[in-house]
């Protein structure tokens, strides 16, 4: 009689632990998806190099540890734009220290389209030029 009452409090445990997850996605495409859909913002900067950049915030998990997406930080206003691993590998082809020796860095021209709710939906990198400058490297 206890073992049937504990495994129907394990199905509804489980059933509430899957309806939870489900709610957090749906509501999360919801906020982190829905564009104001009649402009793009393009903002041209020089990249910042985070070595450690790690930011728990509900927007962050979703994006890098759900969507797998990479974090992009301008020196323009220190705006931080998700982008795709490719565009990523783009900025980080030479090691930024490498850089530093050689005495130049990057500006990269991002656009995206800002969100409803605040923020900017998954960016694209469409212009990365050198720049003689020291590069800004955070830890």
């Amino acid at each position: 009689m206890f073992q049937g009452r504990l495994v129907k409090f394990f199905k509804y445990l489980a059933l509430f632990i899957v309806s939870i997850i489900v709610l957090y996605l749906v509501l999360s495409v919801t906020i982190y998806r829905l564009s104001n859909f009649d402009k793009v913002e393009c903002i041209t900067s020089e990249v910042v190099y985070d070595f450690v950049d790690i930011q728990l915030t509900p927007r962050e998990i979703f994006e890098t540890g759900v969507l797998s997406k990479s974090v992009v930080t301008l020196a323009f206003e220190n705006k931080r734009f998700f982008i795709e691993s490719v565009d990523k590998q783009k900025l980080w082809k030479v090691n930024p220290r490498d850089m530093q020796k050689l005495g130049y860095t990057l500006s990269a021209k991002v656009c995206a389209q800002p969100l409803m709710f605040g923020g900017y939906g998954v960016a694209e990198v469409s212009n990365i030029t050198k720049i003689d400058k020291q590069p800004i490297i955070t830890k």
